[in-house]
């Protein structure tokens, strides 16, 4: 019902744009304007408000308790400690919590300096940790959360579109490389839409190994100390975000 729903909004949208209903071009361009419109759904915008009030508290309740910079330092270099001697703790770490709002980016950092003994180890652990957390989280949202989300929108007009076809590269390099939508976002969305799964775990690893093994290196340098490897990390993120720009720029045009 929800399949047949989509295709029929996506057929209203091409009589509004004044293209031939039934076209590619035109369900291409309907569909992507239904993405634009979940990302700009109130009820979207309120749940990462709550996320981000939730936040605000947790530091809040923090600095009322008397932590400081300090203790912050003091608790991080403790939790370095801890995993180092259960690194499993780790990498199961970098498998669940990027499921959730938790910055990806801090956690491979922690990794870098974790391993930074071993850094091409480290980023080979900590690749292989992202392809299963994109795995788990796009199968969780595929199969039950999809059921969850359409009961949450049936009281709208909104229905989840699929990807259409024939474009599935292009939807999810715009989905990967958009600035501003959070990682665990994309994965759950991607799942949410049951995008061809062969196609959206490289492509996902694609779009963000880069950035992953810069975050890790630049981890590993600070964490031991070490010049190089921090550089190299910077330089690889810094490449990362003109490549992602150039790649925007290209799907645009």
């Amino acid at each position: 019902m929800v399949a047949r729903d989509s295709h029929g909004q996506s057929e209203n949208h091409c009589q509004r744009l004044g293209l031939p209903r039934g076209g590619a071009s035109c369900r291409v361009r309907a569909r992507m304007e239904m993405v634009r419109k979940l990302l700009t759904d109130r009820r979207f915008h309120r749940l990462a408000l709550a996320g981000a009030v939730i936040g605000a508290g947790a530091l809040l309740a923090a600095w009322k308790m008397g932590f400081t910079l300090a203790d912050l330092k003091t608790a991080w270099l403790a939790t370095e400690a801890f995993l180092r001697s259960h690194p499993w703790w780790l990498f199961l770490g970098l498998v669940v919590l990027p499921g959730f709002p938790v910055p990806t980016s801090a956690l491979l950092l922690l990794a870098g300096s974790v391993w930074g003994g071993q850094p091409f180890q480290a980023c080979a652990i900590s690749l292989l940790a992202m392809a299963l957390n994109m795995s788990w989280t796009y199968w969780a949202a595929a199969v039950p959360g999809r059921g969850v989300v359409e009961r949450w929108l049936a009281t709208g007009a909104f229905r989840v579109p699929a990807v259409p076809k024939g474009n599935q590269l292009r939807l999810l390099l715009v989905l990967r490389l958009t600035p501003g939508i959070p990682f665990f976002i994309q994965n759950y969305l991607l799942g949410f839409m049951r995008a061809p799964f062969r196609l959206y775990l490289p492509v996902s690893l694609a779009c963000n190994s880069m950035f992953a093994v810069g975050f890790v290196l630049s981890g590993a340098g600070i964490g031991g100390g070490n010049l190089k490897p921090l550089m190299t990390g910077v330089g690889l993120i810094v490449v990362a975000v003109i490549a992602v720009q150039m790649t925007l720029r290209k799907l645009k045009n």
